[in-house]
């Protein structure tokens, strides 16, 4: 059996670096030596690392050389001159983030040479999951290394890339975006020979102004695609409509691969007999007509089963057997705030605030009552971010939405009027964090004893971790 391949320090040397970005060194005579790595924070500089000065609004990593260099590092790539001269080879270039993409893109492009398959994943939502169920799958076979926390934008993936072992047989690389032309930069420094595009939703529907528009974006990924995805494939869910119906105009410049639980015809790889317990969900998957084999999976969700399909169906084009994949995936975990559960006594938290958009909060409230089971259950729901115009209609929705799945609801953020006037009360309302956790903790103390589960979910820049955490100092008694 194979396995998730921990990170490591790229090598390369000065003179590879120089060349690739077309730079002349300076303060080097021997341009034989090597970097191990690539950082672009000070703070985490380790020995023989090779610094790139980021520069923004409110900061200028240019400023810095000479003490990334007292840290440690061998080598800088600056924008500017620095003020000090930081006593180590550098070289200057005109965008340090081009330059880090750059590097990614070399480096990759030399291990693809070698025999590397790259899997490229974005969607509206549930991408981060998809991407650790594929890498999950494949790791059972494949060595196998994929995007680890929140890298997956144009610094995360080039740090994704740089850090990936020289024996990797597989990487699986997610790409987010905020705007149109971000998954296309993404893409052609990744250059995935295989596409994963998880749902078209409106998460970011401010920024993009349609469906269409998301659809549009999400469908950049193709861009980069190793000889523009002809040896390679798109996997999609035949479910989503706003990909199925462009499927014809897709087929004429990649092939398209359907999975499905709804039982679209279309579909090579579909689920059936779907089930679900408080812990764990299982159904039967055929490919191609075969035979039925038998998935479980240790959580809950209908969702779930669509995100299983999508990594099996990438495993399968790989070289996977279904079999193969579904007994990889009994071993899944999902990642840290994305319904993590936690028990203490009669009470059970549902950690699921590492983002947020419509189609997750929806998900996530479709499943809650299968998890609570008879307990009590307490949504929790924060403001969902970047959805412009659309912003009082969707948090109106989701308000709503709590009246079929939660037995108590509780608001908080700047759209907490639209939450409310969907659910119907504005009793559990507020505009602010602390007020949420104030109405919160009263109402746990007074209800001691009680089985109740409680789901939190909201988009990642309200930290509804301090709510999760004010719970269960609360319930632990500190």
């Amino acid at each position: 059996m194979a396995m998730l391949s921990e990170k490591t320090d790229v090598r390369m040397t000065a003179a590879e670096i120089a060349e690739a970005l077309c730079a002349k060194l300076q303060n080097c005579e021997d341009t034989s030596f090597s970097v191990a790595g690539f950082s672009t924070d000070t703070r985490t500089i380790a020995q023989g690392n090779c610094f790139i000065a980021l520069k923004g609004e409110n900061f200028n990593g240019n400023l810095y050389a000479k003490q990334a260099a007292e840290k440690g590092a061998v080598m800088c790539i600056l924008t500017e001159e620095p003020p000090e001269n930081p006593q180590v080879p550098y070289l200057i270039v005109p965008d340090a983030v081009k330059a880090y993409g750059i590097l990614a893109h070399d480096y990759l492009r030399k291990r693809k040479a070698a025999g590397l398959r790259v899997i490229g994943v974005t969607g509206s939502s549930g991408k981060t999951t998809v991407k650790d169920m594929t890498a999950c799958v494949l790791a059972a076979k494949y060595r196998t290394y994929a995007t680890s926390g929140n890298h997956n934008n144009h610094i995360g993936v080039p740090y994704t890339l740089l850090h990936m072992p020289e024996d990797t047989e597989f990487a699986v690389i997610e790409m987010g975006m905020n705007h149109a032309g971000e998954i296309d930069y993404l893409s052609h420094i990744a250059a995935p020979d295989f596409a994963v595009i998880t749902n078209i939703g409106t998460a970011h529907i401010g920024n993009l102004g349609s469906q269409e528009n998301i659809r549009s974006a999400k469908l950049e990924i193709l861009n980069g695609m190793e000889n523009g995805g002809k040896n390679g494939s798109l996997i999609v869910s035949a479910d989503d409509k706003m990909l199925f119906d462009v499927r014809d105009s897709l087929a004429e410049r990649i092939t398209v691969r359907f999975s499905s639980r709804l039982g679209n015809p279309a579909a090579e790889l579909s689920a059936e007999q779907v089930s679900e317990t408080a812990d764990s969900t299982s159904f039967l998957v055929k490919y191609c007509g075969g035979d039925a084999v038998p998935v479980s999976l240790p959580m809950t969700g209908l969702h779930n089963v669509t995100d299983a399909l999508l990594a099996m169906h990438t495993g399968i084009q790989c070289g996977m057997t279904v079999a193969e994949t579904a007994a990889a995936l009994r071993y899944f975990t999902p990642g840290a705030m994305r319904s993590e559960r936690v028990q203490i006594g009669n009470v059970t938290i549902i950690r699921d605030y590492y983002n947020a958009n419509p189609e997750a909060m929806a998900a996530a409230l479709q499943s809650f009552g299968t998890i609570a089971g008879n307990a009590k259950k307490l949504a929790v729901l924060g403001n969902m971010n970047e959805l412009g115009e659309f912003a009082a209609d969707r948090h109106r929705e989701l308000g709503a939405l709590c009246r079929k799945y939660a037995d108590e609801a509780y608001f908080c953020g700047v759209n907490y009027n639209d939450f409310a006037a969907g659910s119907g009360s504005a009793a559990n309302a507020f505009e602010t964090q602390e007020a949420l956790m104030d109405a919160l903790r009263e109402r746990m103390q007074a209800n001691r004893g009680e089985a109740v589960c409680i789901l939190i979910k909201a988009s990642r820049g309200l930290h509804m971790e301090r709510v999760n955490d004010m719970l269960e100092a609360l319930l632990r008694g500190a």
